[in-house]
């Protein structure tokens, strides 16, 4: 069992699941939260402090085993924040290694993103993999949980699919199998306590695109509606928004890449995204 646990991220879909995770195995937890006044569940520390902020870490890992990080900008559309992903991932991340190899921890567990070679030049990815070789050069002992998506961000198209018809992104072929927050937390959590390196993770299914829109229809009880999207018009959006909305412009270009590209990791989840689609749409209301 390690010692205590500092999760960046704490307050994300994921984040979330992990914090609970590990309290409920009585793993001591700290978690870092650019928010105050959120709740916490008992036993958790709570410290205040943004990672893009100069100095604004230091002493946040001293006494800490383990630090895990899910800490980065948002894929949700709707969040605030137009900065690129190299803007915010990786600096941000990099502050917090610094910090780990100041305060001696033991062990740095991270989550980066499921790709395959093609797929490395795009920013989404290579913010991600730009943490992932400073780790790997730090001289700590380093973990890499890469999941292929989570199903909280396939829960973004529920309003949409609520209110009209979803795209189809190119010819709506191309194969994943994501995953749910609460088994990749338990990724996480395995990654934490053990001593492996790689954990490539995705779930018990693997669909195309136009199953997943299926899907997300299927669980509004409503009939498919969707409506083609070329990917050479999706490039063009997304060259356009580079000039004012550079984080949109980078999760569009991996769309793509998503569209022409099969991702498929290793089954590691147990939930399947349809039964997970239903509940929050019957939360929802």
């Amino acid at each position: 069992m390690p010692g205590k646990v500092l999760v960046a991220g704490a307050s994300g879909a994921l984040g979330r699941h992990v914090v609970a995770e590990l309290v409920a195995r009585a793993v001591p937890v700290r978690i870092l939260t650019r928010r105050s006044g959120g709740k916490a569940l008992p036993g958790v520390e709570v410290v205040e402090g943004d990672a893009l902020k100069p100095g604004a870490l230091r002493g946040l890992a001293d006494g800490v085993d383990v630090v895990f990080s899910c800490l980065g900008a948002s894929v949700d559309p709707g969040a605030p924040g137009r900065a690129g992903y190299g803007a915010v991932d990786t600096p941000a991340n990099l502050a917090l290694l610094e910090e780990a190899r100041r305060a001696g921890v033991r062990r740095f567990v991270y989550v980066s993103v499921f790709h395959t070679p093609a797929l490395a030049h795009l920013a989404y990815v290579k913010a991600h993999e730009d943490v992932v070789r400073a780790l790997q050069a730090s001289g700590l002992d380093v973990a890499v949980v890469r999941p292929t998506g989570f199903f909280s961000a396939f829960a973004l198209m529920l309003p949409l699919a609520a209110k009209g018809p979803l795209p189809v992104m190119g010819s709506g072929a191309a194969r994943s199998n994501p995953i749910a927050d609460e088994d990749l937390a338990l990724v996480c959590v395995e990654a934490i306590l053990g001593s492996g390196r790689e954990y490539p993770a995705g779930g018990p299914q693997t669909l195309t695109r136009r199953e997943v829109n299926a899907q997300v229809f299927a669980a509004l009880g409503k009939p498919e509606r969707t409506y083609p999207v070329p990917l050479w018009g999706l490039k063009l959006v997304a060259f356009l928004a580079a000039l004012f909305h550079p984080r949109a412009s980078q999760f569009l270009r991996f769309m793509v890449g998503l569209s022409e590209q099969d991702l498929v990791a290793p089954v590691k989840g147990q939930r399947t995204l349809g039964e997970a689609l239903k509940a929050r749409a019957s939360r929802a209301g």
